[in-house]
């Protein structure tokens, strides 16, 4: 394989769509091997020279983009049962506090 000629691979839609989930996940790539793998399997995808290629290239990339999602840190975000809950408490706390004046 020392004389096959290096190809470049090329950031092409799945790149780049790769690459906005990873960050969109809150995952530093230069720190997380299995991600910065999943940045090279997309530009394998985009750069196949054939449609088996980009198949074989595609399902890793899915296996190692599921490990990645797995491994990203929760969101800060609340759910509709977090918005209830805090609205019951709001409630609660107001009627204590007509209560004792």
């Amino acid at each position: 394989m020392e004389g096959a000629p290096k190809r470049r691979l090329r950031r092409g839609a799945v790149a780049k769509a790769t690459s906005a989930q990873i960050t969109a996940l809150g995952i530093d790539p230069a720190e997380h091997a299995l991600a910065a793998a999943a940045l090279r399997l997309a530009a394998e995808v985009d750069s196949a020279p054939d449609p088996k290629a980009a198949a074989t290239a595609a399902r890793e990339l899915r296996q190692a983009m599921a490990v990645v999602v797995a491994a990203a840190p929760p969101k800060e975000r609340g759910d509709k049962v977090d918005k209830l809950l805090a609205g019951r408490a709001e409630r609660l706390s107001l009627v204590r506090a007509k209560g004792t004046g």
